[in-house]
């Protein structure tokens, strides 16, 4: 009797294997080497200045490794840009630019479309489908700058799933935000997981990164820890990390790890 076929294993999402990234003098990054599986949301952690910002941009291709790679989908990053999809901080964005809210989540579909070519009806559909993902299709009309900032925050991410993208990486998008905005990004995080993609979330609040993420990466120039909330969530771990600027405590009836954060940024 012949075995029956194994199924066919997909690549991991990302790898990245050896990188360091330096600015000229100044270390960013030392030999780091992690796999992100398809399907997940990776929160990103790790003191100011650790590298995290650093890491994405490794990913993207915006900055050139000292040595090291990335692979996404089993294929070098040069090879496979059109499958990631890069949602900036809010600071970095000038929101006075007179642009709407459906002009942005348009923009996703440039990379798909010739020069010489406008935006056809389906590229345009598109583009309304990722609003109505984000809930932001009764906005298309509104100028980006009138928008709050969780608001605005996903509007990009619209822009990035009208992309098509299977990897979203976005860098603190629930900073400066309130807390009802938090949990409607956050939902919106979940949704597009749901929808098979794969996010990667720099975040810097250790209080809710155990409830936020599957997946959690914690770095300080070096990887210290990958994995499930439970296992780098650690007392000890973060207060090395985070050289006792933060107090930790373990809920142990709950097998998992709970943190309150002093001062973790």
């Amino acid at each position: 009797m012949s075995d029956a076929p194994s199924a066919t294993r997909l690549p991991p999402a990302i790898e990245v294997e050896n990188l360091t990234v330096s600015y000229g003098p100044t270390l960013a990054l030392l030999d780091i080497s992690l796999t992100i599986e398809p399907g997940r949301l990776v929160g990103v952690i790790g003191p100011n200045g650790s590298g995290k910002s650093t890491l994405i941009k490794a990913i993207l291709g915006f900055v050139n490794p000292d040595f090291g790679e990335v692979r996404l989908f089993g294929e070098p990053a040069e090879k496979a840009k059109g499958r990631v999809a890069y949602v900036p901080q809010r600071g970095s964005v000038d929101w006075s630019f007179p642009i709407t809210v459906r002009e942005v989540a348009q923009m996703g579909r440039f990379g798909h479309v010739p020069w010489w070519r406008d935006l056809n009806a389906q590229d345009r559909r598109l583009s309304d489908e990722a609003l109505k993902m984000v809930r932001m299709e009764e906005f298309a009309h509104r100028q980006i700058g009138q928008l709050s900032g969780g608001q605005q925050q996903r509007v990009f991410m619209a822009r990035a799933m009208a992309q098509g993208a299977e990897i979203l990486l976005l860098d603190e998008p629930f900073a400066g935000v309130d807390a009802a905005t938090e949990r409607a990004i956050l939902d919106v995080l979940e949704r597009t997981r749901a929808a098979g993609r794969t996010l990667v979330v720099v975040h810097h609040d250790l209080g809710t990164a155990a409830e936020y993420f599957d997946t959690i990466v914690l770095i300080k120039q070096r990887l210290y820890a990958v994995g499930p909330p439970a296992a780098v969530l650690h007392p000890e771990l973060l207060s090395e990390v985070y050289e006792g600027k933060l107090k930790a405590f373990a809920d142990l009836e709950r097998n998992q790890t709970t943190v309150k954060s002093a001062t973790a940024h």
